[in-house]
């Protein structure tokens, strides 16, 4: 293994280190315990942000950063799958290497728009300077036919008004322009989003200025804007770094995720107006989600299960993180609501009707349960090692105290969130050795959070009826 403590290893390109040590990184990943079995997770070294969701010629298109050496935070480059039903998955390899002087030290986030024949990816490019300070610059690659590749290059600086902590641009078309919203920080430290306006996809993306989200004194830096409208509204969601609350309910996160429902943005006034951010994830392990719509019409999601500021027990393994499920996701009475899309019922093998105890033979299920007003579930091992997930009626907690391998206690292991639906209803949660991701309240209220227990053996419950599924692993993808 490299040391990373060595800031200058993190910078070494994949294509200046022998075979042999890639082999043995692959090695000690997938036999890791803690590696998953239908989540996209990285072969080896540090998966973060999903990028570039797209339906596209008829497959959903899913790209992500991808450090390949190493659980730390390097270089990046982008790494590419595509699916037509979540359960085969085509394994492209890396699209996008950091191989340009604009994007010299990392091919950061950004998203895709589909145009006939052709994916246009929309990235920031990431350049060290000699001072060791960094350009962050907006960038374009299109990829054609057989995932050939081509930049085209800077397409847009930093404006004035922001710091060089400038990325990850979202770009929608309306009407007959495209539209740009980079997230960034001020130059008076505050976190903001930038508008830029084009007319062609290849075109001048022309600054408009910063837009007005009603969101004073609301973080410092805000990262992953992904917004998009429907019908009448436009959705923002939006990962802002510095953001806090004195109660036990809210941003508990290392960096919390939110969303906004309002109107849609106008571009002549730079203008946001929604009725509030609400927090979208309440687990531990959740950020830099994007959405995309497919060719059902639905809205899909997929996040990062995951954050970059814990070390993780996975770590001395050569790997970290993984995507989310993937979601639909739904506004209901000014609220986003979350699913784990219908394709992953197709998962599903061997049923069992839920008992006080229940011994797992496999790591990786679903539970579909009908919950009353103060329930408990405990995940655990022979050596009494558990996580517990519980209701008094009127708040959710999740409690990973008692981890076989705690960790990032600093950030608190316990996540506590108000209960929407005070009856009994059903809840959904998947589990896949060593993440889960929990959907309560009709998709309101979602918990997403990794936990470490060696040898995940029982599942016991108290005030629930209902059915465990233990679910297959994805084909043809990363994940083996």
């Amino acid at each position: 293994m490299f040391d990373f403590d060595n800031r200058r290893n993190r910078f070494i390109k994949i294509e200046d280190v022998p075979d042999s040590y890639m082999r043995e990184i692959k090695k000690k990943t997938l036999s890791d315990e803690y590696y998953p079995r239908y989540h996209v997770a990285p072969k080896h070294g540090l998966l973060n942000d999903p990028n570039g969701l797209a339906y596209h010629n008829g497959e959903h298109h899913i790209f992500y950063q991808w450090f390949p050496l190493g659980p730390v935070h390097g270089l990046k480059y982008w790494y590419h799958l595509s699916t037509k039903d979540f359960v085969d998955y085509t394994d492209h390899g890396i699209a996008l290497y950091p191989d340009e002087d604009f994007d010299s030290h990392g091919c950061y986030s950004g998203s895709a728009v589909s145009v006939d024949e052709d994916l246009y990816l929309f990235y920031t490019g990431n350049k060290m300077l000699e001072d060791h300070t960094f350009i962050q610059s907006q960038c374009l690659a299109v990829m054609g036919n057989n995932n050939s590749m081509i930049k085209k290059g800077v397409i847009a600086n930093t404006p004035a008004d922001f710091t060089h902590d400038f990325r990850d641009p979202s770009v929608i078309k309306r009407d007959d322009k495209l539209m740009m919203f980079v997230g960034g920080k001020t130059i008076e430290g505050d976190g903001a989003l930038a508008l830029y306006v084009s007319d062609t996809v290849e075109g001048d993306f022309k600054y408009q200025g910063k837009i007005d989200a009603q969101a004073e004194d609301f973080g410092y830096m805000w990262e992953c804007p992904s917004y998009y409208e429907e019908k009448d509204q436009g959705v923002l969601i939006l990962s802002p770094q510095g953001i806090s609350s004195q109660n036990k309910y809210d941003y508990k996160n290392v960096f919390s995720v939110v969303y906004a429902i309002g109107d849609k943005v106008d571009v002549n006034q730079q203008t946001f107006t929604h009725g509030g951010f609400i927090e979208m994830d309440k687990g531990f392990d959740f950020y830099a989600p994007q959405t995309y719509l497919d060719h059902q019409g639905r809205r899909i999601m997929l996040g990062w299960l995951g954050n970059s500021k814990s070390k993780y027990p996975t770590d001395k393994n050569g790997w970290a993180h993984m995507l989310t499920i993937p979601r639909e996701i739904m506004i209901k009475n000014d609220t986003l609501r979350q699913r784990p899309l219908a394709e992953l019922k197709a998962l599903r093998t061997e049923k069992q009707a839920l008992h006080q105890t229940n011994y797992l033979t496999s790591k990786a299920f679903e539970l579909v349960c009908d919950v009353e007003d103060v329930f408990q579930l405990s995940f655990e091992n022979d050596k009494g090692d558990h996580i517990t997930f519980s209701s008094d009626g009127m708040a959710y907690c999740l409690d990973r105290t008692h981890m076989s391998e705690v960790y990032a206690e600093k950030f608190g292991t316990v996540r506590y969130a108000k209960r929407k639906i005070q009856k009994n209803h059903t809840i959904r949660i998947f589990v896949d050795h060593s993440s889960m991701e929990i959907f309560c309240d009709d998709g309101e209220t979602v918990l997403t959070s990794r936990f470490f227990i060696h040898q995940l053996s029982l599942l016991k419950i108290e005030n629930i009826t209902g059915n465990l599924y233990y679910l297959s692993n994805i084909k043809n993808g990363q994940t083996i």
